[in-house]
């Protein structure tokens, strides 16, 4: 199964108040962030994750979050992932879902030209700010309860939200 998700910012205290996380520190937003992650995503399911895995230099501290997070992971760069320790090999990538192209990016402005080109865009970046627009979907933990999201939930509430119903 792929699930998807982005702007995790694990270890970065302010990104609470930045967004107006509902958490009192860094530690107990990690902790709720891999019990709601791994209540979703076995093993051997995919991950991609668009940008923003955490915020901190230590390399070790990488290896200690993905030890406690299940799946098989893809990493989109974000912009806080150059010196975080999160190996970035893609800058995007394109997969194909539920009969759907699906352009993954980290800022919604770098599928501009290209989105056209797809059936969607699954982007990060713009945490608590919106969740849809036409033809691109913010899939950040900030809109999806702090949770990965499944492509079958995504379109359910996308369509919900071209009718009008959310």
């Amino acid at each position: 199964m792929d699930w998807f998700t982005a702007d995790m910012h694990f270890n970065h205290g302010n990104i609470i108040k930045y967004c107006g996380r509902p958490f009192w520190s860094a530690e107990q937003m990690n902790e709720t962030m891999i019990a709601n992650f791994n209540s979703r995503v076995n093993p051997f399911d995919t991950v991609y994750h668009m940008g923003d895995f955490k915020f901190s230099a230590s390399l070790q501290n990488v290896y200690e979050l993905l030890k406690q997070l299940n799946g098989r992971w893809v990493f989109i760069r974000g912009n806080h992932d150059k010196n975080n320790g999160v190996h970035t090999i893609l800058e995007h990538a394109v997969i194909k879902t539920f009969g759907q192209e699906i352009l993954l990016v980290h800022r919604p402005q770098d599928a501009d030209a290209h989105s056209i080109l797809y059936d969607f865009v699954f982007c990060g970046h713009v945490h608590q700010l919106w969740k849809f627009r036409p033809g691109m979907v913010n899939v950040g933990v900030d809109v999806w309860d702090f949770m990965p999201v499944h492509a079958k939930q995504i379109f359910k509430a996308y369509k919900q939200w071209e009718r009008g119903l959310m």
